[in-house]
């Protein structure tokens, strides 16, 4: 298992980037990955992830902001969609800290239906620091709003 992927449940972890050497490695523990980072900050190339058969759902953000709830929770269903296919999921933005632990986060508020403050405590326990700006925050407040409202 890759290092450097800190798992929040039995399929879903989130990292920092990985670099071109590493892609091989991570591509035999995980089937899907989430890439949160802007084109310009890939050192790689997508397909290099399609050439070992890794399914790739490229979201760009902001390096020190959010997702909008809606970008969110496209996300957090095509998540889903690959845990309910059995995949293993990799969640990665640039240092493995604010945009993916963001990610991280809603995950665990949306399929552990746990408040904010306990996904958070929860991530932060496998990776302190994760959820760096109070956007990142704000965005996961207006989430909790929203699945409590379901």
């Amino acid at each position: 298992m890759w290092r450097s992927a800190k798992f929040i449940d039995n399929n879903v972890a989130f990292s920092r980037m990985p670099t071109v050497g590493e892609i091989g490695e991570v591509a035999k523990s995980f089937d899907a990955v989430v890439v949160l980072v802007e084109e310009f900050e890939l050192p790689y190339s997508l397909d290099e992830w399609k050439k070992r058969g890794v399914e790739v759902l490229h979201s760009p953000v902001r390096d020190f902001s959010a997702p909008s709830v809606e970008q969110l929770l496209e996300i957090l269903r095509w998540i889903e969609g690959k845990v309910t296919e059995g995949k293993k999921v990799l969640i990665h933005c640039m240092g493995g800290l604010g945009r993916s632990g963001t990610v991280a986060v809603a995950w665990v508020m949306y399929s552990k239906r746990l408040p904010l403050r306990e996904a958070l405590k929860r991530v932060r326990g496998v990776r302190p620091g994760a959820v760096e700006v109070w956007d990142q925050m704000e965005v996961l407040k207006e989430l909790e709003r929203l699945l409590r409202s379901r």
